[in-house]
């Protein structure tokens, strides 16, 4: 399996609008970070979770060609603002992209573009066809895409849920500041785990540096690579601060996953 960070970024991305870099030290590359979404490919098949405003820039740095499917993880701008690139992915695969999501994520999504999902819904000329299929799933049951297993839980962004992805020794937690038992015991046995860190400090709907290296610990995986880390993350300093095994990601990082 190959995962691509294809954005490690926060809502506003780093440098913020402004040119405003923060305590991140524009000298260094990895300190630009575009809004979150990776792409997972395995046996041949493309997945990729969220459609972040730059989903388009990223596919074209990453040099991504198709996608199979989107998996959403919740309907906040930055995991969804590039929704509209579907019709280009549709056009690509020559076929309606399947995603996937909460029965309240899809029903948010499918009311606020209508036309990328139903078919009798078009412009005066008919141009726009419907691109995508979507397809709901429930926190803590196993759904499968293309022969891909994929397990959803939930998990506590403190102003709404948003959903953790497992597929097979990886597992994927952006926008959370808290984990109950049941999150926990999804993540038992996972080798790669992506999970956010937006800064040191404690923050009300992420979680901060303390915290996620906390939870690391309990389900002890061989390999932690941070997300969502905004300008107040120092790509350096917060390498600096990171145990063995843990350490920031960047826009573009590939981990080959076993």
């Amino acid at each position: 399996m190959k995962v691509t960070i294809l954005g490690c970024g926060p809502s506003q991305g780093v440098p913020v609008i402004g040119n405003r870099w923060g305590d991140c030290d524009p000298a260094e590359p990895k300190n630009h970070r575009t809004r979150p979404s990776i792409i997972i490919e395995t046996n041949g098949i493309s997945i990729l979770i969220d459609t972040s405003p730059d989903i388009r820039t990223q596919l074209l740095a990453s040099n991504i060609e198709t996608v199979d499917a989107v998996l959403y993880t919740h309907v906040h701008y930055d995991h969804i603002g590039g929704i509209g690139e579907l019709r280009t992915l549709s056009f690509l695969a020559k076929r309606r992209i399947d995603i996937y999501g909460t029965f309240a994520t899809l029903d948010t999504l499918q009311n606020n573009w209508s036309y990328l999902f139903k078919s009798d819904t078009s412009d005066d000329a008919k141009l726009y066809k419907p691109v995508a299929e979507a397809h709901p799933f429930e926190y803590g049951a196993p759904f499968n895409v293309q022969g891909i297993e994929i397990l959803p839980f939930e998990m506590d962004h403190g102003i709404c849920d948003t959903t953790g992805f497992r597929i097979g020794n990886f597992a994927y937690s952006t926008d959370v500041v808290e984990l109950n038992d049941n999150a926990f015991e999804k993540l038992q046995g996972v080798e790669t785990w992506v999970v956010d860190c937006l800064r040191e400090e404690p923050h009300p709907t992420h979680s901060h540096l303390e915290r996620t290296l906390e939870w690391i610990e309990r389900v002890s995986p061989s390999r932690a690579i941070l997300t969502h880390m905004n300008f107040q993350t120092d790509y350096q300093k917060i390498k600096a601060l990171c145990p063995e095994g843990v350490e920031p990601g960047f826009d573009g990082m590939v981990l080959e996953i076993d």
